[in-house]
């Protein structure tokens, strides 16, 4: 299978939601078109479809006053944090194409994660429990996933360098009692975003047995 990718560079949360959902009609008519979109979000907060309001620990006209955006998401999950320096990497890809099943497809989406942080010597690794990536007692990669038409939306949200303060905003991923890192707080300097994409995008390649196409994809019809 060939996946092409697609470096967005900074986008608002609402206009990549729409772009995913042109790249995942031509997954799911295709049945073997594969995308892999990598972007970064000003400062937004997103709940899951089925995510309690209970988890956000100030108001919305409040957020939105301070620059915060806020949507309602149809991902699975609860509250999850979006701001630059966070690389968020929207899979859009046909499952049966790929011979997966929705547990396989999140187990090797973290696997994924796990792989790239190693390659910055940074150990992680799953909670039994809770979705995504961990050190330790701390989150570093939030996962929120939906599949509709046997094809995937949304994806993952890796702390690289960004402001972790957005996090106190909300209870992450409706997990209280556990806290969130990034590599530049556990490196005590960030790697360069183009760093962890190169690396995440081979990573990915490795663990879904894929060829990378980087031929331009029009970020509208």
């Amino acid at each position: 299978m060939i996946v092409r990718i697609i470096d967005a560079g900074t986008m608002e949360y609402g206009e990549a939601w729409e772009f995913q959902k042109r790249l995942h009609g031509r997954a799911v008519a295709s049945n073997s078109e594969a995308f892999l979109m990598m972007v970064e979000h000003p400062p937004v907060i997103t709940l899951g479809k089925n995510a309690s309001e209970r988890f956000l620990l100030s108001g919305e006209a409040w957020l939105k006053n301070m620059g915060v955006g806020i949507y309602r998401s149809d991902r699975g999950g609860e509250a999850t944090a979006h701001n630059p320096g966070q690389l968020v990497a929207y899979p859009i890809i046909p499952l049966q194409a790929f011979g997966l099943g929705a547990r396989a497809y999140v187990h090797q989406l973290e696997s994924s994660v796990i792989n790239t942080l190693l390659a910055f010597n940074v150990p992680s690794g799953r909670d039994p429990v809770h979705p995504g990536v961990w050190v330790g007692n701390d989150k570093i990669c939030a996962i929120g996933t939906r599949i509709k038409d046997r094809a995937t939306m949304h994806g993952i949200a890796l702390n690289v360098r960004n402001d972790l303060g957005i996090f106190g905003l909300i209870v992450p991923c409706g997990i209280s009692g556990r806290g969130v890192t990034s590599l530049a707080q556990l490196l005590g300097t960030g790697p360069e975003m183009r760093e962890v994409k190169d690396e995440f995008v081979q990573r990915f390649a490795d663990v879904f047995s894929c060829r990378l196409d980087f031929s331009p994809v029009p970020l509208a019809d």
